[in-house]
């Protein structure tokens, strides 16, 4: 039934085992809980795999060189995209703009998306494709950057659709294909179930094959976006798939400045962010979610976004959310959370990625910037997540910047923040409790790192030694992953 059968000493479990059950001799090393990934993308993460990295760019200059580069491999007229810049790390200081693209890619469209996933920059030739000209309006939810009122390349929000929609999509079988090797990439890791946000029409029709032909090796729980969710009669709850609910966003990100805040960007003081939905329309899509049986998965990253949902929330009597991101969460809103009992998807990399937060908030701001710690001892319940392709999908590595807190990097948040670093056991914790966020499975039997009898049968065998320092969480390799107590992932032997 997929569940642990019994817990005890060898000679007494082979008492009672059939003969033809397996043994594997894990040699000493650990057993815990399967991980989860509360919030990321598969098929995002799986095309990014093909697109240009640009997480490690440290200029423009190099930015224009791999897209050369690319454009050398393709040839005339095809796409170039690409993924993960971040100009808070460039030599130049600045925004990549449509003239740096075409001085790279005169003849071919580029699209390149910030690590955030809320900013793009495009070329001139991406601009025609698109019919975007200096005469265009922003569109709703959206920003088209200029410059001396001329188009710039940049697109916020919505205003990426515009350009991202006339990308092709990868052919059906292709996408499998992808999928299938992303899922052997989290496998590795020690991921038993992934949380898939945003899944569009495309997307799902891929997860849905794949489960009927039992091609997902893990577990996934399916947040769609709202056309397709509010479209639906009937939600699909298959072996490996499960449609638990639909995303909204609230606002943007921080590195984009999109992010709702209560008071100005410390480093941008003429503006607060974008609230992206009126609290109306909020309350109107949590209904018409609840009436169909969905969760609803908000995104939120500033206080300022986070209140507009909670004060939604309180009022109107609202039990079926989950909070994605929260970002910043002073005390207050803390104490709200817990009070209206909404669970949390958290983002531990986001620490790393994000080294410029003080600057951007202030240091009294940053005190409750990924303030895990907090809402952990306030008994908020809380699961962590990638986001990828945002931030690496190694769990590992999210779990060593919950607990490192950027002290080895030389962070200010460190600085301003060190008492929300987490406990080595806790960063874990968070990585095996993110199955609790999604309501039509709370009923694992998973606490904790402990392993009990009549447990669902997600497990990991850790290589070596129980991690217990930031080192070993950001070495950490797993032996072997089951689900249901299937074997989906076996190290190859040295």
């Amino acid at each position: 039934n997929g569940r642990i059968a019994a817990i005890g000493r060898e000679y007494e479990l082979r008492k009672k085992a059939k003969k033809s059950v397996l043994v594997y001799d894990c040699e000493g090393s650990f057993v815990i809980p399967g991980f989860v990934d509360a919030h990321m993308h598969v098929l995002s993460y799986a095309s990014f795999r093909n697109q240009i990295d640009l997480r490690n760019v440290s200029s423009i200059e190099e930015l224009k060189e791999l897209v050369v580069k690319r454009t050398k491999k393709l040839g005339p007229k095809k796409w170039i995209i690409g993924r993960g810049w971040d100009q808070e790390k460039f030599a130049e200081k600045r925004m990549p703009n449509r003239w740096d693209l075409d001085e790279a890619a005169p003849d071919n469209p580029v699209f390149l998306v910030r690590v955030c996933g809320h900013i793009a920059v495009v070329n001139s030739y991406a601009l025609r494709l698109a019919k975007l000209t200096d005469n265009t309006p922003d569109p709703p939810g959206g920003v088209l950057g200029r410059e001396d009122g001329r188009l710039n390349g940049l697109l916020y929000e919505e205003a990426i659709d515009i350009v991202r929609k006339l990308i092709g999509r990868p052919s059906f079988d292709e996408a499998v294909d992808l999928i299938a090797s992303a899922l052997d990439e989290a496998a590795s890791y020690g991921l038993v179930e992934l949380h898939a946000m945003s899944v569009d029409a495309y997307e799902y029709e891929l997860l849905k094959y794949m489960d009927e032909k039992g091609l997902l090796k893990l577990r996934i729980k399916a947040y769609l976006e709202p056309p397709l969710a509010y479209g639906m009669r009937k939600y699909y709850h298959g072996c490996m798939l499960e449609v638990c609910g639909v995303k909204l966003f609230l606002d943007g990100s921080f590195g984009a400045r999109t992010a709702y805040l209560r008071k100005p960007y410390s480093d941008s003081p003429d503006t607060r962010g974008i609230l992206l939905i009126k609290s109306e329309d909020i309350i109107a899509l949590i209904r018409e979610a609840d009436r169909r049986g969905l969760d609803v998965a908000v995104h939120a990253i500033g206080d300022g976004a986070i209140e507009e949902l909670l004060k939604a929330v309180e009022k109107n009597g609202l039990a079926n959310i989950r909070l994605e991101h929260a970002s910043l969460t002073p005390p207050d809103i803390i104490e709200k959370i817990f009070k209206l009992k909404i669970p949390v998807s958290v983002q531990p990399h986001f620490i790393l990625s994000d080294w410029w937060i003080v600057e951007r908030l202030g240091s009294e701001r940053s005190r409750w910037v990924y303030a895990f710690k907090s809402l952990l001892s306030r008994g908020i319940t809380i699961g962590a997540s990638s986001d990828a392709p945002v931030e690496p999908l190694n769990p590992w590595l999210g779990a060593y910047a919950a607990a490192d807190r950027g002290l080895r990097e030389n962070l200010q948040l460190w600085n301003c923040s060190a008492g929300e670093a987490l406990s080595i056991n806790e960063a874990m914790q968070i990585y095996v409790s993110g199955w609790k966020l999604a309501r039509k499975s709370r009923k694992s039997g998973i606490a904790g790192l402990s392993i009990n009898e009549n447990m669902r049968a997600d497990l990991i065998v850790i290589e070596n030694k129980l991690p217990s320092s930031c080192n070993d969480l950001k070495n950490a390799k797993v032996k072997i992953t089951l689900v249901d107590g299937r074997i989906v992932h076996i190290q190859k032997r040295k």
